[in-house]
């Protein structure tokens, strides 16, 4: 279904936007300052695949929830900054298949786009990445400021501010060498698109608020008040299962450090309380090599505290890094970065390494040498 006015935003917070409708079967260029007559009007808001990242990721989870978690580890080293400052969106499922398509904006950009639309009375416009039309297969689309590439089901964006050597090789690695380049205007080529593939909405929160801020009647309430419960409901549901999920974790890491304790100190009885017996056994070694696993081993176990919510899920020590490597779990980042303290109390240098992070615990990874 065609909209009534389509917007092409900036790839840049500072940007201008770009406004057009169709007329009499043709796109017709509308200036932003008559854009408040079409505020109650369908619009559709293209944003430029040079400002939102795409990726194809293979999901496998059971909730939308936690498909965006593992969506966001999965991509977290291919993004030039913190997966706390980007927005992200999933693209639907497809029957068969485990990968999904995942579109990330940066927050502040995508915020730029929402208080832009905002300021010209059309907070109501959908977000749609330009990256999620269907383009025709084996095509080059030229914009301008960028070139779209289409081969496969797969787009790709190349800045035509780069040198022209990279953007033959981004050419070429696409297997579009043979192409030829479209010179288009974007919106007229994206909203005829539009018509034929909706495309993908980002779905900011900036406009999922303004929507909510509209909707009015006690029936709207209702629903909001039935969806909050059921969230709640789901909430406590999960909170349950990933406690027990803890429990049972905790259970095996126990066995797994004494299996460890076992192994690094041959002949020792097996300990009711494992930490004091390590520290027990490495208090004689004040003359030891500073880097040897016993040194090491005392430092680290010397630094848990009587908190029950720390874990010692494994421990290995590497003789070619002189290094110890520890997993933990803590209850909460305070908790871990306290550890970490007390261990560079001790004159110790630490790495650390996040693996995994949940509402009840984070999982980290901790390397441990002597100091130089």
């Amino acid at each position: 279904m065609k909209a009534n006015l389509y917007i092409e935003l900036p790839a840049d917070p500072g940007g201008t936007l770009r406004l057009a409708r169709w007329r009499e079967g043709e796109i017709e260029t509308v200036q932003p300052t008559r854009a408040g007559a079409y505020s109650r009007t369908r619009a559709v808001a293209f944003a430029p695949a040079l400002g939102v990242a795409k990726f194809r990721v293979s999901l496998a989870a059971k909730s939308e929830s936690e498909a965006r978690k593992i969506a966001l580890y999965a991509i977290e080293d291919d993004l030039a900054q913190p997966v706390e400052d980007v927005h992200l969106t999933l693209g639907p499922k497809v029957r068969n298949e485990g990968a999904r398509d995942v579109y990330v904006v940066d927050k502040v950009l995508m915020r730029a786009w929402t208080e832009a639309l905002s300021a010209l009375n059309l907070s109501h416009a959908t977000i749609i990445p330009e990256s999620s039309l269907n383009l025709a297969d084996a095509t080059i689309y030229d914009f301008g400021d960028r070139l779209l590439l289409s081969r496969d089901g797969t787009t790709v964006v190349a800045d035509t501010a780069w040198p022209e050597e990279a953007i033959h090789e981004l050419i070429s690695a696409c297997g579009l060498g043979g192409a030829r380049r479209t010179a288009a205007t974007a919106l007229a080529t994206l909203a005829t698109l539009h018509s034929t593939s909706p495309g993908i909405p980002l779905n900011g929160a900036e406009v999922d608020a303004s929507r909510r801020a509209a909707g009015k009647g006690f029936g709207r309430w209702l629903f909001a008040g039935v969806l909050a419960l059921a969230a709640a409901g789901l909430w406590l549901a999960s909170v349950w299962f990933e406690t027990r999920s803890l429990q049972h974790a905790t259970a095996r890491n126990e066995i797994t450090a004494r299996a460890a304790y076992l192994f690094q100190f041959p002949g020792a009885p097996e300990p009711a309380d494992l930490s004091a017996e390590v520290r027990r056994l490495s208090a004689g070694l004040a003359g030891a090599p500073p880097t040897s696993f016993r040194t090491l081993s005392a430092a680290l176990y010397g630094a848990l505290t009587d908190s029950p919510s720390i874990r010692l899920v494994s421990l290995t020590y590497a003789d070619n890094e002189a290094a110890l490597r520890a997993r933990m779990q803590f209850a909460n980042r305070a908790e871990e970065a306290a550890f970490r303290s007390r261990l560079e109390a001790k004159g110790l240098l630490v790495e650390t390494e996040l693996l995994g992070e949940t509402p009840l615990a984070i999982d980290v990874n901790f390397i441990v040498r002597a100091a130089p």
